[in-house]
């Protein structure tokens, strides 16, 4: 009997199942402990996951006769929560501070509510995700200029110069990162530009490279291990910052060639899921709920702390909880009797409380709307 499938018909699975595997990636590698998908070590999150999530973007790549308002779209997409959720996390880093004794987060002032969602993005700490979201704003709209001044230039042979044209604008920004002059352009650009390649390989794999994907999964995989695994032999460790910039031991050979053997590595991961992906409702939903898991996996993390610290406060268990380091850093994770296993319960909390409060917040507006009809 065939099993039914809970996805509408005609949508992609292998890309709800990648969107699905980056932002795992993105809320295990958040928790400062061992990552739970990382092939131990052979695919280190850090150097690719969020390459991935601008290469499934690109994927969904249109060309745009009208620029202007496809932009207009993504930022009222994209920017316009970006700014209420700062500002809502501001004014509860605020409180924490003022009646818990926190010692987390920035200020509110001009700068934290104007300026930082798109210089800094990590300056109220409990929404420290959202930093990603104008960098991928940045990426859509600097490859549409890409591709619309290419498509000019070679008309409908625009592709492969799109592609050529990121990549050498990403391979000098990590480059400049490498080499320690990182502060040669704002961070926000470098975090863009970095970025671009991964996108830009997203739209060319959908339009040329798709349809050629076709090598048997066993050897395929072996090669992108082995490759990954000799790159290992090369460099220090490909994995590097993204949010600052300031760790780039591999150069550009190692964040672009390594992205693209982890990305190709779980793209066909992906393939493989994609049937258990459609059958279940909670991971459609988080596939389709990424941009709500990036802005609050975090207080996900800080529930969870906040359970420990209750327990500790009733002296059940949990008496090696550290109250000091709740309060004063960001990355703190309890590990009860020392079990670095115990993460799974962040990882969960990360996933499951944002997609919670986007279906309060769905279920709410739907209210709202038939009231007004």
């Amino acid at each position: 009997m065939p099993h039914s499938s809970n996805a509408p018909k005609g949508e992609n699975m292998t890309m709800r199942a990648l969107y699905l595997f980056a932002i795992l990636f993105v809320v295990d590698g958040h928790i400062p402990l061992r990552d739970m998908m990382d092939l131990g070590g052979l695919m280190g999150y850090y150097s690719f996951h969020l390459l991935l999530f601008a290469f499934v973007s690109g994927y969904f790549f249109s060309p745009e006769k009208r620029a202007l308002p496809s932009l207009a779209a993504k930022a009222k997409r994209l920017l316009i929560p970006l700014y209420l959720w700062n500002l809502l996390y501001g004014l509860l880093a605020a409180f924490l501070r003022r009646a818990g004794g926190f010692a987390l987060g920035q200020e509110l002032n001009a700068y934290t509510l104007l300026l930082a969602p798109l210089t800094d993005g990590e300056h109220f700490v409990y929404n420290l995700g959202s930093w990603f979201v104008f960098p991928l704003f940045l990426v859509q709209a600097g490859y549409l200029l890409i591709q619309r001044v290419c498509a000019r230039l070679f008309g409908g042979r625009w592709l492969l110069p799109s592609f050529l044209v990121s990549l050498a604008a990403g391979s000098t920004a990590a480059a400049l990162c490498a080499g320690g002059h990182q502060a040669a352009l704002p961070l926000f650009a470098m975090r863009a530009l970095i970025l671009l390649p991964g996108y830009a390989g997203g739209v060319l794999y959908r339009r040329a490279l798709e349809s050629r994907d076709r090598i048997p999964t066993a050897p395929y995989l072996l090669v992108i291990l082995t490759l990954r695994a000799l790159l290992f032999a090369r460099y220090e460790n490909l994995s590097y910052l993204l949010s600052s910039c300031s760790y780039f031991p591999c150069g550009p050979f190692g964040v672009y060639v390594g992205g693209a053997l982890a990305i190709a590595f779980w793209l066909r991961v992906a393939r493989i899921a994609a049937p258990v992906v459609a059958r279940s409702r909670l991971a459609l939903y988080a596939s389709r709920h990424t941009f709500d898991i990036m802005m609050h996996h975090y207080m996900g993390f800080f529930a969870v702390n906040c359970v420990f610290l209750l327990m500790n406060m009733a002296g059940v268990g949990a008496a090696d909880f550290s109250v000091l380091s709740f309060r004063t850093k960001s990355g703190y994770v309890y590990t009860p009797f020392g079990r670095e296993q115990f993460a799974v319960i962040y990882v969960a909390a990360g996933m499951l409380l944002p997609l919670a409060a986007a279906w309060i917040q769905e279920k709410a507006k739907g209210a709202l709307l038939s009231l007004k009809k």
